[in-house]
């Protein structure tokens, strides 16, 4: 028998064979990699209006806690969509339900806001999104920049105890080759890879909290958002005050501090 073994040994090998075998070891014992697009904000992204800026962190929401309201985008930068009926997101970090209002404004030619849509909503911990308008009936226009806010009453009887965050919007022209890799695109995690890498950040965090539990991240999001506190750091040729520096920088750490809790 030992000769057998050690006669087979000695044989010519068919390393065609071996190397097949080789590679199906591989495979299954290698995990598979999913890889995941990077959210890159486009070259030309715009600089917002100075009216449209809200000092992050001056308060830390109605209990005090470490992270403040924040609305899920840019706020160094206009971030864009293509769609027309987007989904707006942000953090609420009280434990508690208050009184929140969502409310998206345009610019007119005189330079004056024009309230667009307001919502009354109760507020709830974690994750919220809302989807304001109804698909089938009129939405923001292409073309244009809107901001929009969301504010929290922490007491009703005191309106100066209301924390606010706002952000620019942009809505622009679907590109017709993203278009077409959409339409092969097989999950929301693949067209939130297509959003992300061709810069459309509103469209990529939806697509992504479609894979997310309720008033959760998830790592897709999750992972959008750490992208998006890293591209929020303003360039060296940007107008700012030195406090406005300071202040992207603290919502840069809680963009990345909400990455990590509600993932």
């Amino acid at each position: 028998m030992m000769a057998e073994i050690v006669g087979l040994f000695n044989k010519p090998i068919n390393v065609r064979v071996v190397t097949g075998c080789v590679l199906s070891l591989a495979l299954v014992a290698t995990p598979a990699v999913v890889a995941r697009a990077e959210y890159k904000p486009p070259e030309d992204q715009k600089t917002p209006d100075k009216e449209t800026r809200t000092n992050s962190g001056t308060t830390r929401g109605c209990d005090g806690g470490d992270i403040p309201l924040t609305v899920l985008a840019s706020q160094n930068y206009v971030g864009r969509t293509t769609s027309t009926h987007p989904t707006f997101a942000w953090f609420v970090p009280d434990s508690k339900s208050l009184k929140l209002k969502f409310t998206i404004y345009s610019r007119g030619s005189d330079g004056n806001f024009t309230e667009v849509h307001s919502m009354s909503l109760q507020s709830s911990p974690g994750i919220m999104t809302l989807s304001p308008f109804p698909e089938g009936e009129p939405g923001l226009l292409v073309g244009k920049d809107y901001f929009w806010q969301v504010v929290i009453l922490c007491d009703p009887s005191y309106p100066s105890s209301a924390v606010v965050d706002r952000v620019q919007i942009e809505v622009v022209e679907m590109p017709p080759d993203l278009q077409d890799k959409l339409d092969n695109a097989v999950d929301s995690a693949e067209k939130a890879d297509l959003y992300a890498e061709a810069g459309f950040w509103y469209n990529a965090l939806d697509e992504a909290l479609k894979l997310a539990e309720e008033s959760k991240l998830g790592e897709v999001a999750s992972a959008l958002l750490e992208d998006l506190a890293k591209w929020e750091k303003p360039k060296p040729s940007q107008e700012l005050t030195q406090e406005e520096r300071e202040s992207i920088e603290k919502r840069m750490g809680y963009l990345i501090n909400i990455a990590n809790v509600a993932r």
